[in-house]
């Protein structure tokens, strides 16, 4: 061997081990994993660290508070019944079951925000780590850029930590992708297009691994990948806006494959050497995993088989979700232009004056290394040479992925904050790429070190923003991810209801009557979920008045025509709560102010006991 050839294979092992190529010696390919692995652990307990820290620092959102409140009835008496009109999937409710039996809580009233939000968290926690399994396919620099990012991203935290079936949704749409890709490259792929399939001996040999191996793992994956599907049915009724992302751009890939087949003989020998006598494998396959999504998807809708009737709700639900993503009745307030996720999650600004820092909230580093990755994956450029193969495809159905959820949520009209979860992940693992794409591209050592320089500036300016996102401004309007949020005077007022119990004989069986326009009181229920004689009216009560009454102020002149209008003796005068000293008016959420009266005897009780506290 030749000194420039002895060079050249030099420089190509060392690659090798960078990459964890097989061809490199088996101890090299371990420490280049083991380095991986040990940075990836490390992001994944950053990001852990962002979502698990007092979790339960805010107010529950109303949204959060209907959900555990389903969650109790599930918890207490075992009754749950899937609503096609409302509450969406019955996962949520399902998966908190097994935190509330591992803390040994058997009540509502036992539950805390914290127990919740636990949940969205760890998926929050497994979306993270779950970029390794694509390691093969994206390039070990791709993923764990991703990683940081995921662990990073101000949505993705303040999410994450929200009781809501969103996180639930996206971790169940990244698993199908990796299980899809997985189980099809172990099904279809040939040896040379499956180079997880070469193995090397310790003396440095290649060798081919059994296939009897492979079809084993294309059945596990494919199992993986039913039963992602079905979860990600029984979490959220917009799965199907995902899965025709996932299934349209791999059909057309297909689909294009096989028209270019037929003009080029070499290419339909290809696609011969793929699939040649392994159709029906494939079908059979599709079939498989069809009915493991079905079956899983019919146990959680059917409530473990208690109630069958959920199985069809769970269909019929899409005549409502088509009138609600649409616009239509009362989700008319959730209706918002095309442009309404880009700006929440690249240029959101609601400071005074001049657009500055402090007011400024962006996710704009994500999107611009995502175009980057996009237009790397397009060109086919910036990959590596040897495994470029395996990277370009995967990044181009993952680029059109998701370009097409981007189109298809900024298209309907009905439009929540949470809802860009699902395309901005894509973006952040077509960031990754980008990022690996900027760095391997660098000319010389000097430009590679700026260009980390500046994703390393963008990891702690993201950083920075979920911080202040989730532990500063977690109540703010001016928060983008803040949408209609419960403001910290509910717990407050809920406290006073507590006090003014303590001097009632009835204690928490206390009779209480809350009155709000369209049952417009939720998070209320849950913060007086201890209080057991609570009635909750739209319209005007029935029966006597309560001692203690909590109303929207729009609703004052009902309740004064329902008092007046009782028998004799039981008409009762009642004041206002007596707040502090420019204590401002409780605020359900902002712009949405609640009054509480109690009757003249309580209130009297009330004041002398907190003048009594007051004066040592």
């Amino acid at each position: 061997m030749t000194d420039d050839n002895r060079k050249s294979g030099d420089k190509k092992m060392s690659g090798s081990f960078l990459r964890g190529d097989p061809r490199a010696a088996w101890p090299q390919r371990f420490l280049a994993s083991l380095l991986a692995l040990t940075a990836l652990v490390a992001v994944v307990a950053f990001g852990a660290a962002f979502r698990l820290t007092d979790l339960g620092n805010r107010p529950m959102h109303c949204d959060e508070a209907v959900h555990a409140i389903k969650f109790g009835r599930l918890l207490e008496d075992d009754d749950y019944v899937y609503d096609p009109k409302e509450y969406h999937g019955p996962s949520l409710n399902y998966l908190t079951l097994p935190i509330a039996y591992m803390t040994g809580k058997e009540q509502l009233t036992e539950i805390t925000e914290t127990d919740l939000r636990l949940l969205p968290a760890v998926f929050g926690i497994a979306l993270i780590g779950l970029v390794w399994l694509l390691r093969n396919e994206l390039g070990t620099a791709a993923i764990l850029w991703a990683a940081v990012f995921t662990a990073v991203s101000p949505a993705m935290v303040f999410y994450s930590r929200y009781y809501i079936q969103e996180m639930l949704l996206i971790t169940f749409t990244f698993g199908a992708i990796i299980a899809g890709i997985k189980g099809v490259r172990h099904l279809f792929g040939t040896d040379r297009d499956r180079p997880h399939l070469i193995a090397v001996k310790p003396d440095g040999h290649l060798f081919r691994t059994e296939p009897a191996k492979s079809r084993f793992m294309s059945c596990v994956w494919l199992a993986a990948l039913g039963v992602c599907l079905g979860m990600m049915h029984a979490s959220k009724e917009t799965c199907v806006i995902a899965i025709f992302c996932i299934v349209f751009p791999v059909a057309v890939y297909f689909g294009l494959r096989l028209a270019v087949a037929f003009h080029r003989e070499r290419e339909l020998q290809f696609l011969a050497d793929c699939f040649g006598g392994r159709i029906w494998i494939g079908c059979l396959s599709a079939l498989v995993v069809l009915l493991v999504a079905a079956g899983v998807s019919m146990m959680f809708f059917s409530s473990f088989f208690a109630n069958p009737g959920g199985i069809v709700d769970s269909m019929t639900t899409y005549f409502v979700y088509l009138g609600r993503s649409s616009g239509e009745g009362s989700v008319g307030r959730h209706v918002y232009p095309w442009h309404y996720y880009l700006s929440h999650l690249f240029w959101f600004d609601r400071g005074e004056g001049r657009v500055w820092i402090g007011s400024l909230w962006t996710e704009l580093s994500i999107a611009l290394l995502a175009l980057v990755g996009l237009i790397a994956g397009a060109m086919g450029k910036g990959f590596d040479k040897e495994t470029g193969r395996v990277h370009v495809p995967m990044v181009r159905l993952l680029g059109v992925y998701t370009v097409l959820m981007t189109l298809i949520y900024s298209a309907l009209p009905y439009k929540t904050p949470w809802c860009a979860l699902g395309f901005l992940h894509g973006m952040i693992l077509l960031a990754g790429v980008g990022a690996a794409v900027l760095i391997r591209v660098a000319p010389q050592r000097v430009s590679k070190s700026l260009v980390v320089m500046l994703l390393i500036a963008a990891v702690g300016h993201l950083a920075w923003q979920a911080h202040r996102a989730s532990f500063v401004a977690f109540e703010d309007p001016k928060n983008p991810y803040v949408y209609s949020h419960t403001t910290n005077d509910v717990p407050v007022l809920c406290q006073r209801v507590e006090e003014i119990a303590r001097l009632h004989p009835d204690g928490r069986d206390m009779h209480i009557q809350v009155l709000c326009p369209d049952a417009d009181h939720w998070p209320l229920p849950w913060y007086l979920r201890h209080f057991t004689r609570i009635g909750w009216y739209a319209e005007t009560p029935e029966g006597p008045t309560a001692p203690l009454i909590i109303m929207q102020p729009v609703m004052a002149d009902l309740f004064l025509k329902y008092n007046y209008a009782q028998p004799p003796g039981q008409q009762y005068t009642y004041m206002p709560f007596p707040r502090e000293k420019n204590e401002p008016q409780w605020q359900l959420r902002p712009h949405v102010p609640l009054q509480m009266y109690m009757r003249l005897k309580l209130h009297n009780q009330y004041v002398a006991d907190r003048e009594e506290q007051a004066d040592p």
